[in-house]
């Protein structure tokens, strides 16, 4: 269908390109802020110069891809859009409309130079492609190639409404985070707050479709690995400028920071041009049955019957689980019963959190879903909803959970919400789950994130005590799923996962579940011996630790699986039962 690109072939004519464009980028960003062309006649004759090489660059790779490819219809259109571009790049420097001193002159600019790029790299990208009969996009890539153009058009809003902000001093209009003059839509409206408002919402957006992108590759383009490729390039660039982006604070607003903010902009625009033009050129194939999945439309549902397809997929006792652990923080952090509606706002954000992740997760694992028994009945698996459906509705809940803690509660909760989501279905599912036995240990911390959350949503900080808390879970949480492995184990092992029975055996599995059992309850008595709770609690989880010690070891010397499936069942009702008994020694005691 296509072959690898050939680095001596693809990547010094990337590089060239982009090195380039990026230099007139950056290069006339920098006098446009530190000269004034009107009055500096070096400034204007180097603007001049770097403008006219970038335009007989786009030029000539314009007509060298005419005539290589003079049958390509793809080639042809984008040729003509690079020369158009680069013409346009030169005009602007003497339309009298736009003044280099007015403030929104670097926005014309910058779009072209943008587009400028964006065909260059097309052309580029088309001609290192074997020359193959291109039939079209299938249109069961309909829905990634869509999720690529959307993503290309905010990242243009994202571009002119921070340059407006940068260039306009519109930033003074919010200078709170992420609120705007400590409300999330001002009573006082005007061009300034509009424009920061439109940035801010556009930024999550952006980064919501880079995910949206990411997901869809790991779940049905790894076996295309030039999509696979650029999008993790895209993937690590935008997460480079949101650490860049963390810099500024820090580092106050200085030449570096922001060549490198401009550089990883380009990259990023880049990355997607290059793997639009992939997309268009080599997905002419429909993806197999075996990944889609069956048709959805098959079975009719009502309103209602729809809605409980929702709900299941947000895994609702996980859900449960998670908000007891946020609750009982919440108690501990406030000393008592936190206001009713803070306590509201942070279980609503938590369930939307909770359910975001495990919709997402649930649209990711659908492959080995199918393998699996326990899991085979999942609506992702039976076609009751598509894996568009899913995606949209896993993403949608999770930015309105970010939201929600981001406006009404604070932005400690909100990063700390945000980043569990994050952990949990990009590190822990599409990384560690199927790479290495130590998949739960490591990403057991994404289910211990809610009592953190719940800590910061009262206190707006964090403290010893909410670690407590989080190493409780950590440690809770590999005893209790390697129960459920040692239950499951054929199924995880046809669904090639390497949970530890899978691997290790069942001997191994069950003397690791005891050590952590040991190690779970000696944690559980921290709290105690720090007076962070009191007798009460001590009593009670002394005892229920017990029998949880009880079944570890009973496990170990039978390697009984139904003595697993009662350790299993007890360890979910022994962590709802410890934090309730923390809500309640806090409370009353």
């Amino acid at each position: 269908m296509y072959q690898k690109l050939k680095i001596s072939r693809n990547l010094p004519s990337l590089t060239v390109a982009f090195c380039l464009w990026l230099t007139l980028l950056v290069i006339t960003s920098l006098i446009a802020g530190l000269t004034d062309y009107s009055q500096t006649v070096w400034a204007g004759l180097i603007y001049w110069t770097i403008d006219g090489m970038a335009a007989m660059v786009a030029t000539t790779v314009a007509i060298w891809a005419w005539r290589y490819n003079q049958r390509s219809r793809f080639s042809i259109m984008v040729a003509l859009g690079a020369a158009a571009f680069a013409a346009g790049q030169l005009s602007l420097r003497t339309t009298p409309l736009w003044q280099w001193n007015h403030p929104l002159a670097m926005v014309p600019h910058l779009l072209v130079a943008t587009f400028t790029l964006g065909v260059v790299l097309a052309l580029l990208t088309a001609w290192q492609l074997p020359a193959v009969r291109h039939t079209g996009l299938d249109h069961s890539h309909r829905f990634f190639w869509r999720s690529i153009i959307l993503t290309g058009a905010s990242f243009l809003i994202l571009l002119v409404t921070g340059t407006v902000v940068t260039k306009t001093g519109a930033g003074v209009a919010c200078p709170d985070w992420p609120l705007c003059q400590g409300e999330i839509f001002p009573s006082t409206l005007n061009a300034g707050v509009v424009i920061n408002l439109l940035h801010r919402f556009m930024t999550i957006a952006f980064g919501v479709l880079v995910a949206a992108i990411i997901l869809q590759t790991r779940r049905y383009y790894t076996r295309y690995p030039l999509v696979a490729r650029w999008s993790t390039i895209l993937g690590l660039t935008f997460v480079s400028q949101i650490i860049a982006g963390g810099l500024y604070p820090l580092l106050g607003y200085n030449p570096v920071l922001t060549f490198l903010h401009l550089g990883l902009t380009a990259a990023i625009w880049g990355s997607l041009v290059v793997l639009a033009t992939i997309c268009a050129l080599t997905l002419d194939t429909p993806l197999p049955i075996s990944e889609t999945g069956p048709a959805v439309g098959a079975v009719s549902l009502t309103f209602k019957q729809k809605a409980g397809v929702y709900f299941k997929l947000t895994k609702p006792w996980i859900m449960i689980l998670l908000l007891l652990t946020t609750l009982t923080a919440m108690f501990i952090a406030a000393k008592g019963l936190p206001s009713i509606p803070l306590l509201l706002l942070t279980l609503l954000g938590g369930a939307m959190s909770s359910g975001g992740a495990s919709v997402l997760n649930s649209y990711v694992d659908s492959d080995i879903d199918q393998l699996m028994s326990r899991t085979s009945r999942r609506a992702t698996v039976t076609g009751l909803v598509s894996p568009q459906e899913t995606l949209i509705f896993g993403l949608v809940l999770s930015t309105l959970s970010f939201l929600l803690f981001a406006a009404l509660v604070n932005t400690l909760s909100a990063i700390l919400s945000t980043l569990g989501i994050l952990y949990y279905v990009f590190f822990y599912t599409l990384y560690l789950k199927r790479s290495t036995i130590h998949n739960i240990i490591i990403g057991g911390a994404a289910g211990a994130i809610p009592p953190l959350v719940g800590w910061a949503a009262v206190t707006n900080s964090l403290e010893l005590s909410a670690f407590y808390l989080f190493a409780i879970i950590f440690f809770w949480t590999p005893p209790h799923t390697w129960a459920l492995a040692l239950m499951v184990e054929k199924d995880y092992a046809k669904a090639r996962v390497p949970m530890l029975p899978v691997v290790m055996g069942e001997q191994e599995t069950t003397y690791q579940i005891l050590l952590y059992s040991i190690l779970l309850i000696t944690v559980t008595l921290l709290p105690f011996t720090f007076g962070m709770l009191g007798w009460v609690y001590l009593i009670l989880a002394a005892v229920l630790g017990a029998r949880f010690i009880q079944l570890a070891w009973q496990l170990w010397r039978s390697h009984s699986k139904a003595v697993s499936r009662k350790l299993y069942k007890y360890s979910q009702s022994y962590l709802a039962v410890l934090f309730i008994v923390m809500a309640i020694d806090r409370a009353l005691f």
